[in-house]
């Protein structure tokens, strides 16, 4: 008999351990942290506990999670309310500065048209597609350099629009501001705001 069967036995007759249970309540096994001698069922409700706390825990996340994405919306909201309400002419900059105020984003930068995006040749996808990421070395210094000011991370979102390409970057000096791993929906959504700017300034 192998543990395997004794649980393929329990599994296909259910009923032996309703026939059982004042037996089986008296088995001992050890505690999973003291080792100390505790009952199945006192076993049963430890593991209970741990799932319940793991729970609480993953809401907690989710939760938190769900609050910084309404701070998101909210700040995206003002953002867009800010751009509407500056002349035709002065959209663009309207954006680049709620960018900086609304999000507290220390750079915010539109490159100019399909020049200065060498800036950003150590990561290959920033004429297709939004990213982020840290910088170091040569590349930290480029944008630096275009920033006026250090940059340890950097977001970009790449234009094709009816003026060429164009990318525009966020940057700030903290390495863990734009983390490679972020999500780059708001990105995208900030984009196709900016390209309709762009096309739309003849």
């Amino acid at each position: 008999m192998t543990p395997d069967s004794i649980l393929q036995y329990l599994r296909d007759h259910p009923e032996f351990l309703e026939a059982n249970a004042a037996a089986i309540a008296q088995i001992n096994i050890p505690h999973p942290d003291s080792g100390r001698a505790i009952s199945i069922n006192e076993r049963q409700l430890l593991s209970l506990r741990e799932r319940c706390r793991h729970l609480e825990a993953q809401l907690a996340e989710w939760i938190e999670a769900g609050r910084g994405n309404d701070a998101r919306g909210d700040r995206m909201h003002r953002l867009v309310l800010r751009v509407l309400a500056a002349a035709p002419e002065a959209r663009i900059d309207a954006l680049l500065d709620g960018l900086r105020h609304e999000f507290d984003i220390p750079w915010a930068y539109l490159t100019a048209r399909g020049a200065e995006v060498e800036a950003l040749a150590d990561h290959p996808g920033a004429t297709t597609a939004p990213g982020c990421g840290p910088v170091s070395g040569e590349q930290a210094e480029r944008l630096s350099e275009l920033a006026g000011q250090g940059i340890g991370s950097v977001a970009w979102v790449p234009l094709d629009t009816t003026h060429g390409q164009r990318v525009l970057m966020l940057g700030s000096a903290e390495a863990e501001r734009f983390p490679a791993d972020s999500g780059t929906q708001y990105l995208q959504r900030l984009g196709e705001m900016l390209r309709v700017l762009l096309d739309g300034d003849a």
